[in-house]
């Protein structure tokens, strides 16, 4: 799937399952490097009257927990190439950031974060931000383990308020599927639309056949993502489509628990700090209110 892989955790964070998930996405031939940032404030307080010392002190931890990291790689025989990296920071989402620009990895995996409130949603904290700040595939993985059939889920949009292509969404659609292939996983394809509510007509031969254009809406919904999985090349076991008419806010969560759905991968593209405070964010809604492994990748830049 992934020739770059990259591990973060905290070392109080420190769980199996963020390691073990970055593995099974790893190519044969590719690498993947566990990050881990180490920092006690108790700890630098009773040093830093001594800069020297306070350095050396350091160094001697960071030493000390990357032996242990590398020892416990050693430990567990890896069939794959991984390699452990340590360093002292305070703030871990600044870290993680720093390390994606150096490493500049295919897939990172992040470990879930607890919900912000709406101020820190609205500037930028923790999952918001990174998605903001970083463009590659993100993985949020939580500390469960995934179990051994494994349920993905593919949230999908091919309608759109500007004039994109469909590229992108067939570029979701192509990842989950080797995704779901790699893994051994069931493969939900979901879409949620909203139809006209009623009281938004006011033609009154529209008004009088309500059913008939909701009908119609979800008709043409499914028409345009059908469209998009007849470009898959799987001959067998295809993906499960499935329909959701509501608020992709209030649907999707409920669908994911109904499914016991593991993965949700989203697509997303950038939007403007206006565009935010007005509209918000699908993507970063949906971050906020399902606390399910979720794989965000944005779309690249037109130009």
């Amino acid at each position: 799937m992934f020739n770059r892989v990259l591990i973060t955790t905290e070392e109080i964070r420190s769980h199996d399952a963020p390691l073990d998930k970055g593995l099974s996405m790893l190519n044969p031939g590719g690498h993947a490097e566990w990050f881990m940032t180490v920092y006690h404030s108790a700890f630098e307080a009773a040093i830093s009257d001594d800069p020297n010392t306070e350095a050396e002190a350091r160094q001697l931890y960071v030493r000390h927990r990357q032996n242990l990291a590398d020892r416990y790689l050693s430990a567990r025989k890896l069939d794959v190439d991984v390699a452990a990296d340590l360093c002292w920071h305070p703030s871990f989402l600044r870290a993680i950031i720093r390390q994606a620009k150096r490493y500049e990895p295919d897939l990172m995996l992040i470990p879930r974060r607890e919900n912000q409130d709406l101020v820190e949603w609205l500037v930028g904290g923790d999952e918001q931000d990174l998605v903001r700040q970083l463009h590659g595939p993100l993985l949020f993985v939580n500390e469960r383990p995934w179990p051994e059939h494994l349920r993905i889920a593919l949230a999908l949009n091919p309608f759109h308020v500007d004039d994109r292509d469909d590229s992108f969404e067939r570029e979701l659609l192509s990842m989950a599927d080797k995704m779901a292939q790699t893994l051994s996983a069931e493969l939900h394809v979901v879409h949620c639309f909203s139809s006209l509510p009623q009281a938004a007509i006011f033609d009154e031969h529209l008004v009088t056949d309500y059913a008939g254009l909701q009908a119609r809406v979800g008709a043409e919904h499914r028409q345009r993502i059908e469209a998009l999985l007849d470009t898959l090349d799987r001959p067998v076991g295809g993906p499960l489509l499935q329909l959701l008419e509501g608020d992709v806010q209030d649907e999707m969560p409920q669908f994911i628990e109904q499914q016991q759905i593991d993965l949700l991968i989203l697509g997303t593209s950038e939007h403007s700090l206006l565009e935010r405070l007005l509209i918000g964010s699908t993507t970063e809604r949906l971050l906020a209110r399902v606390d399910t492994d979720v794989l965000v990748v944005q779309a690249k830049p037109k130009g």
